[in-house]
């Protein structure tokens, strides 16, 4: 047989299972969406279709590196790969360290841990990330293959956006404070996870009908655009609309660049709010004014109860208990997942119910798995703010002209990506101080958006690297 007949040999299965995989990848944010209608298990054993998408990817992902013509000189020195990758990517070493780091955490924390097997599903739940990330890097090579895996995740959402303009014409969501109003949820069960869920595609939508290529996609996502903030006005969400404002702060300073102007006015503008507010320069009638759009005025523990701030402070008394967690248990909390098994030993009293979460990850985080913890996934959310950023600068066609072999996949419509890439991190990073949004199986939704800008911020191949192999 000769070199080219092996060389096809070995190419042609590499490239069915990168089709496989990325067909898996396209199918997995309707599975995040819907899984939750067709759950599975076996005796006790509970699984979803979430996590047997996932499998298959592990299982196709691991044939594919082992099938590959260049597989020999993958399986090196730990060190020496790390340092290969390290000058080629930079971005995907550190997440993949700062992933592991804090998986790494969340294991240590069953020593300490109420009950364990949260621990282990929190454990499998990290992983799961871990390995979506790596598989959309991996397999998801092309600006087409991009716009395709983007465009499905903006289908799932639009199909959810549906469900909750259904639930609000049937009046079938929850009544929103005083019965004033319905909040829709779709399958998410409560309205905040479910506007949390529709920022993770609305920035997408958002960036390709401002900056893509196509005028025909352009109009197309600016209709799915405006379904989809619909929706998201349906749900009465506060941190989902907290959210979006940073989604949308981020889309114009990228888009127009401007970003540096952009940081430089958050940096002096913050600071003189702060003092112009707590010193009383604003209005008092201003303030409360402003306070009430978000029912947060007159709000502590001892507050009068009301329809209006029941919520607001329901959410304060759990954030003092997992502050109060993390004071007792400063370095491993009281295990990973275990915040609903220690709440009661920790609550504020007269709040005896628990959330089953903080309501704010990053207390939650710290409640959990302690200082380290914290630190482990505050590192992770810095590398995706990193990774986006380089994205968006490796993207940019009039920057990456300017420098040779930076950008990989140059061009509008990857640059559009790039940018509602970054607008998600922004959204799900806000929304997360009032709420958990890693439920539901979004933390998988979260692993495409980081796995898509890992592939949109890669460099440039060398040119006699033409055919597709694994990183």
């Amino acid at each position: 047989m000769s070199a080219s007949a092996r060389r096809v040999a070995v190419v042609a299965p590499a490239v069915t299972l990168g089709g496989a995989a990325r067909t898996l990848l396209y199918l997995l944010p309707l599975a995040v969406a819907f899984g939750s209608l067709a759950p599975l298990g076996v005796g006790s054993l509970r699984a979803g279709v979430t996590d047997l998408i996932v499998a298959a990817l592990v299982a196709l992902g691991a044939i594919w590196v082992w099938r590959a013509p260049d597989a020999r000189a993958n399986r090196q020195h730990p060190v020496a790969w790390a340092r290969q990758l390290w000058r080629a990517e930079p971005q995907a070493l550190a997440l993949l360290l700062a992933l592991l780091a804090y998986i790494a955490v969340i294991v240590l924390s069953i020593a300490v841990a109420y009950t364990r097997a949260p621990v282990i599903k929190e454990t499998l739940k990290w992983s799961e990330v871990l390995a979506v990330a790596a598989a959309t890097w991996l397999f998801i090579r092309t600006e087409r293959q991009a716009l395709w895996l983007t465009w499905a995740v903006i289908i799932a959402a639009l199909a959810e956006a549906l469900l909750g303009c259904a639930q609000y014409v049937l009046a079938t969501g929850l009544l929103g404070p005083g019965g004033a109003n319905i909040r829709v949820y779709g399958t998410f069960d409560q309205p905040n996870p479910f506007g949390g869920y529709l920022n993770l595609a609305l920035p997408f939508a958002l960036a390709l009908a401002l900056f893509g290529r196509d005028p025909r996609m352009r109009w197309v996502a600016a209709g799915a655009s405006g379904l989809l903030l619909f929706a998201l006005y349906l749900s009465d969400s506060r941190g989902a609309l907290l959210g979006l404002v940073a989604a949308l702060v981020v889309l114009a300073a990228l888009g127009w660049r401007f970003e540096r102007q952009a940081l430089v006015a958050i940096a002096v503008g913050a600071p003189l709010l702060a003092i112009a507010w707590f010193t009383h320069l604003i209005p008092a009638s201003l303030e409360n004014k402003l306070l009430a759009q978000f029912r947060v005025n007159d709000v502590s523990l001892t507050a009068q109860l009301n329809d209006a701030n029941y919520s607001t402070i329901e959410r304060l008394a759990h954030w003092v208990a997992g502050l109060r967690m993390f004071r007792a248990h400063p370095l491993l909390g009281v295990g990973a997942g275990n915040y609903d098994a220690a709440y009661q030993h920790y609550k504020v009293p007269g709040w005896d119910e628990s959330l089953t979460h903080a309501h704010n990850y990053y207390i939650n985080v710290a409640a959990e798995t302690g200082a380290l913890g914290l630190l482990a996934f505050l590192a992770v959310i810095a590398v995706a703010l990193w990774l986006a950023w380089r994205a968006t600068r490796a993207t940019d066609w009039r920057r990456a002209g300017a420098t040779a072999g930076v950008a990989a996949l140059a061009g509008l419509d990857a640059r559009a990506l790039a940018i509602g890439g970054a607008a998600v991190i922004a959204a799900l990073c806000i929304h997360n101080l009032t709420d958990d949004l890693f439920v539901h199986a979004m933390e998988l939704q979260f692993a495409l958006t980081l796995g898509l800008l890992l592939r949109l911020a890669a460099p440039k191949p060398q040119p006699k690297g033409a055919r597709e192999s694994a990183p």
